[in-house]
């Protein structure tokens, strides 16, 4: 069974999410990708 880790870290802060469903990570990078454009656009 494969295990899909996600992880993001800028200076101090680490945030790691895992998971055997490819759905729910694929959900999370939708939502990680969709605040990081926003936050950008600002």
């Amino acid at each position: 069974m494969a295990e899909y880790v996600f992880k993001i870290k800028k200076g101090e802060i680490e945030i790691e999410i895992s998971s055997d469903e490819a759905k729910f990570i694929e959900d999370e990078l939708s939502k990680w990708r969709e605040d990081i454009l926003k936050q950008s656009s600002n």
